[in-house]
């Protein structure tokens, strides 16, 4: 068990916060902020579909799943259910070229545009919480 106990909303507003800080302070990282902006946007989306009475908690289910692993589960899932405004989220379009492995880069990625992308797309997920 973790030492850690979890708090899907904290944890994207604390993450945003970060990616923020990286991306307008006086040394702009944005490989990191990118990353940073997907984790939020992925915990915004996770607190939201555990928000929905139906859903479940399986290993192999979007509760579990990263970008963009977790689109296809979510459109599996909110097959033929009222999606609580989660069917955005499994969109192609959706956090476009954002996957967990940018933890991994060289950090050379991603460009100013891209960044500002993922950036809207974490502050749309982010949105449901409200």
């Amino acid at each position: 068990m973790s030492q850690f106990s979890p708090d899907l909303i904290k944890s994207a507003n604390r993450n945003w916060a970060a990616a923020e800080r990286l991306n307008t302070g006086p040394v702009r990282d944005r490989t990191t902020a990118g990353y940073l902006y997907g984790i939020a946007a992925e915990c915004a989306v996770k607190a939201r579909y555990r928000s929905l009475h139906w859903t479940k908690d399986s290993r192999d289910g979007a509760a579990f799943a990263h970008f963009p692993a977790i689109k296809q589960k979510l459109r599996d899932e909110l097959s033929g259910r009222l999606d609580g405004g989660l069917v955005r989220f499994a969109e192609d379009s959706y956090l476009r070229g954002w996957a967990i492995d940018i933890r991994y880069s060289d950090g050379t990625c991603p460009d100013d545009k891209m960044l500002e992308m993922w950036r809207s797309d974490a502050d749309t997920a982010l949105a449901t919480l409200l």
